[in-house]
């Protein structure tokens, strides 16, 4: 098993909105993310990990596979310099099964298609699911768009 940076280092959310714990695989256009849900993280409401949550799980999944995309190019695509913004813009199609409950480990595999890219406009179809041991949770078929700018 290959052993991947903090996801502090891979993507701009910091808690309580941070939704990954770690990475636990980036092959080709998938992503594979493990997060362990705390009553402090700021989707978690009544004993439970609101779709919202899920939702954005997903797409902080889809950035750690953006970020290693482009590892291997001169762009940076957060951080110093950088003012960036991140958001999904379309929900194609998103199924929650269940919510996951304190303390349980969520896994989340998403597979991530860039379809238009400029100097400062990335857009991205995503499709994710979201598993609980072994059982699907979640699942969703979204479009996103990542902004750049230098400050």
């Amino acid at each position: 098993m290959k052993n991947y940076p903090e996801i502090e280092k891979l993507i701009p959310h910091r808690k309580p909105i941070l939704c990954i714990d770690k990475v636990i695989s980036v092959e080709d256009l998938v992503a594979k993310t493990q997060y362990k849900i705390e009553d402090s993280c700021l989707f978690f409401s009544n004993g439970s990990f609101s779709e919202l949550g899920l939702l954005e799980n997903a797409a902080q999944s889809s950035f750690v596979f953006l970020k290693f995309f482009f590892a291997n190019s001169s762009e940076n695509l957060w951080g110093e310099g950088k003012d960036s913004v991140g958001f999904i813009s379309h929900i194609n199609a998103m199924t929650v099964h269940f919510l996951p409950k304190e303390q349980d480990e969520i896994f989340t595999t998403t597979s991530t298609e860039l379809v238009f890219e400029s100097e400062n406009l990335k857009i991205c179809n995503v499709k994710a699911e979201t598993k609980v041991n072994s059982k699907l949770a979640f699942t969703t078929e979204m479009k996103m768009i990542l902004q750049t700018r230098e400050l």
